[in-house]
């Protein structure tokens, strides 16, 4: 009800809306009104209120809350179930949680502040207080265990697609999913699964987008390794803006995937795929190849063409 009455205020921002008005619109009493405009106002949000000319609201937080992100969204399922949480341990493990106790398709686990925040390979993801966003999204393909691994490529390209739209910078994918931009991480992405037999559950994924961290924000060793959208840009950025935006690219994409197949994930992977133009170095296991990019096949694996002609296929792993 928060996000309804919010999307309402946000609609009318430039006109006060009497109480009896948001009651008739939302269909509540205006004492059910009267106590969710305290909770907004409890999050931080400033909303006038005049005597016979009604409400209106004239400032937003700095900070995510449920209300925000849902406010106006138009996603299907996407996000429609949201799960918010101020700081956490692990967006994953909340989403696997929720899954348990039977949560919706699209369902996401929110937290402005993640402190076990894990990424591939099982690397640690900083999630500073109030600057970045973790989110984990579950969802239930109906689809083979040999086609799972393409979500991961979904969801690079909704990232990206995202960051790009949004913000006009030269954003990238890193083989398979990390998002850069000026040869900088600004975005991480974890797929988990279950699944039995050879068909798939469910799926989770987890995304950690560096929005406002001043460089300052990162450890010392990766202050050369990482960025975010406030040091790409120099201005600062409304993290639920992007949270929906993102949301809505994901739908969007997964929702392709499902109905027609990895063609169209395929193309567009490529086409903010990084390392094309210079030699990479693919390690796998014990294994190292090197070799020039080819793209990814139908099946959306990397394909790396070595100075000797021969083409090898890279399932997973890290590119230098």
């Amino acid at each position: 009800m928060k996000h309804n009455l919010l999307q309402v205020l946000t609609e009318m921002k430039d006109a006060y809306v009497s109480g009896q008005q948001l009651s008739d619109r939302l269909g509540v009493s205006r004492t059910a009104v009267w106590k969710h405009m305290e909770n907004l106002r409890e999050e931080g949000y400033v909303i006038e209120a005049v005597p016979r000319k009604g409400y209106q609201l004239k400032e937003r937080p700095e900070a995510l809350s449920q209300a925000e992100i849902k406010a106006g969204l138009p996603t299907k399922s996407i996000g429609q179930t949201t799960l918010f949480k101020p700081k956490v341990t692990s967006t994953q493990t909340l989403a696997k949680e929720a899954y348990r106790e039977g949560t919706a398709h699209g369902t996401a686990v929110v937290a402005s502040e993640q402190t076990g925040g894990k990424g591939r390979m099982e690397r640690p993801w900083q999630s500073p207080e109030q600057t970045s966003i973790s989110v984990s999204i579950v969802v239930k393909p109906d689809i083979s265990l040999r086609e799972a691994p393409q979500l991961t490529l979904v969801t690079a390209v909704a990232v990206a697609e995202t960051l790009q739209q949004t913000t006009q910078l030269p954003v990238q994918i890193k083989w398979p999913n990390d998002i850069y931009i000026n040869d900088r991480k600004v975005s991480g992405i974890l797929t988990e699964m279950q699944a039995e037999a050879d068909k798939m559950q469910m799926m989770i994924v987890g995304i950690g987008l560096n929005i406002n961290q001043k460089q300052t924000h990162f450890h010392e060793d990766l202050q050369e390794k990482a960025t975010s959208l406030y040091a790409e840009s120099g201005k600062e950025w409304p993290r639920a803006q992007i949270l929906q935006a993102l949301f809505i690219s994901f739908e969007k994409w997964y929702d392709a995937w499902i109905e027609n197949g990895f063609a169209d994930i395929r193309e567009a992977w490529e086409s903010y795929a990084a390392l094309y133009t210079q030699p990479v170095k693919a390690m796998q296991g014990n294994q190292t190849v090197v070799g020039h990019m080819l793209g990814i096949n139908r099946e959306g694996v990397l394909q790396l063409k070595d100075q000797d002609g021969k083409i090898h296929l890279i399932y997973s792993g890290d590119l230098e």
